[in-house]
């Protein structure tokens, strides 16, 4: 579990600017309660899943809502895909196989037939990871975005 100062701050600015009940938002999101509490009382960071979830809702990047840009700029995919299809690619631009890519970036290679076979996502912390290694923003990785450039 992390916890952020910077990412408190921004999910209660963006919370507080929305001008809708702070009660009523989890459901408007699509997440239970807790997390987003969690989240605006401490700065618990959430689990990728929900972490997509606001960041949809608000429109805003990954890097902006953790509080590490303040570039407000963000563009949607014209067509939403997923990390498994966008690892998957950026691999084969890569010319590496998955077991070589969980080499350079020191993780278990098990953890890629979880996230490519049973539909998992990786930690935060995996996704800044691949995303650095790969050269590209958490959003795209994600499939959020088409836009590979960081948003900073």
């Amino acid at each position: 579990m992390s916890i952020s100062t910077s990412f408190k701050n921004r999910i209660n600015e963006l919370t507080e600017d929305c001008e809708v009940n702070k009660s009523a938002l989890p459901k408007l999101i699509g997440i239970d309660s807790r997390p987003l509490s969690n989240a605006l009382n401490y700065g618990i960071i959430p689990t990728p899943r929900i972490l997509i979830r606001i960041a949809d809702y608000f429109n805003v990047s990954f890097a902006y809502l953790l509080g590490t840009s303040d570039n407000e700029y963000f563009c949607n995919a014209k067509v939403k895909s997923d990390f498994q299809s966008r690892f998957e690619m950026l691999c084969k631009e890569k010319n590496i196989t998955y077991y070589r890519a969980s080499q350079l970036m020191h993780f278990n290679n098990s953890y890629i037939s979880r996230w490519i076979n049973k539909n998992y996502l990786p930690s935060l912390e995996l996704l800044e990871t691949i995303s650095d290694y790969f050269n590209v923003s958490v959003d795209f990785l994600l499939g959020r975005t088409d836009d590979r450039n960081s948003y900073v």
